[in-house]
């Protein structure tokens, strides 16, 4: 299964860190395999209690995780932590252009100094991520939607 997905627009919020479009990604993989994911990473958003690997097994309704630490090694498995590597990098940069922020306000010059630098390398990416192309599935028109495979 292809899992490119277009990773703009939606963000969703959890204990005060932005997890870009990898809910929308997740969305793109078997149930089974998505629960995984989210008990591994913590991306359960309504949980109040962690699950225990047992009934995380109970839940699936597996008598082990052996199949998913396969998985682990495939390159949907490495596409999906990319992309939550990435949008936990992304919210590591806004906490610390903040504090950058706050302490250039003050007046520290090195602040000032890696707060100029941040804004440039933002500003570059910005630019650079405008002329790239992202990820967009092709609409169906239908013109096969009548098609007899037999």
């Amino acid at each position: 299964m292809n899992v490119e997905m277009d990773i703009t627009a939606k963000s969703h919020q959890k204990k005060g860190m932005i997890f870009m479009d990898i809910y929308k990604a997740l969305e793109a993989v078997p149930y089974k395999k998505r629960e995984y994911f989210k008990w591994k990473f913590d991306l359960y958003i309504n949980r109040t209690e962690e699950l225990s690997e047992e009934e995380l097994c109970q839940k699936l309704d597996v008598k082990t995780l052996n199949h998913m630490k396969k998985w682990e090694k495939s390159s949907e498995y490495l596409m999906l932590t990319n992309l939550y590597l990435e949008s936990r990098m992304a919210n590591d940069l806004e906490q610390i252009y903040q504090v950058t922020a706050e302490r250039a306000i003050e007046g520290d010059e090195k602040s000032i100094k890696l707060l100029l630098d941040l804004q440039k390398q933002v500003r570059a990416f910005n630019k650079e991520a405008k002329t790239t192309k992202v990820y967009e599935p092709i609409e169906n028109d239908g013109a096969y939607d009548e098609l007899e495979l037999s």
